[in-house]
């Protein structure tokens, strides 16, 4: 686990694991802020609801506005990673709050069989689990072949979800529409990071490790 690191010097001295936590953190946190990337997202937002609309009414999507859409999405998709990651820094960094906590006696750790998964938005509405999406990213993207534009792996997740959707899931979101599109990306940077996708594969495409399929 240690891949190099000195485990002894950071035993001896704490500080320096903190001071590895920030450079991490700046290195994951490089890229420069886009000063359109509130115009984007707009830009996507709209887009989004414009394909969604002609779909209902069975009317055939344009190629241009679909492109547009998936240009637009793959330029907001760097920061969204890097946030999405920055997430799972938090939650890993919660944990291990807690646990210092439980040894001092500060609180009381969760039995090992407790279940842990938060299934309520902020606002406590319910929402489809981390979980579920990740099973129905994953049962998606084999029925495309393993590999696949993220928009239409969302598109098949969509009507895979269709009539199960909860209220939470259907909340409106800045950069995907709709929660659940925004739970469907951290599900795909977690499964990256787990080894089960490719992490660097070409933007905007999810695909399967050969080991995963």
């Amino acid at each position: 686990m240690s891949n190099g690191i000195d485990i002894d010097r950071l035993v001896k001295d704490p500080s320096l694991l903190i001071d590895l936590c920030r450079e991490v953190i700046d290195l994951i946190d490089n890229s420069p802020e886009d000063p359109r990337a509130g115009e984007k997202e707009a830009q996507l937002r709209e887009i989004a609801k414009a394909i969604e609309k002609l779909k209902k009414i069975g009317v055939a999507v344009p190629d241009p506005l679909r492109a547009e859409k998936t240009r637009l999405a793959a330029d907001l998709n760097i920061k969204t990673e890097t946030n999405q990651t920055l997430r799972l820094l938090i939650e890993g960094f919660e944990k291990i709050i807690q646990e210092l906590k439980a040894r001092f006696g500060q609180i009381t750790k969760p039995k090992a069989n407790q279940q842990q998964v938060v299934n309520h938005s902020l606002d406590g509405k319910r929402r489809t689990s981390r979980n579920d999406l990740i099973q129905h990213l994953l049962d998606s993207l084999k029925e495309l072949g393993g590999s696949a534009h993220c928009n239409d792996v969302l598109d098949l997740m969509e009507r895979s979800l269709q009539g199960k959707f909860l209220p939470g899931d259907l909340d409106k979101d800045d950069s995907f529409g709709v929660k659940w599109k925004h739970n469907a990306h951290w599900a795909r940077l977690k499964l990256a990071n787990d080894g089960i996708l490719i992490k660097n594969s070409p933007r905007g495409y999810w695909q399967l490790n050969k080991r995963s399929k």
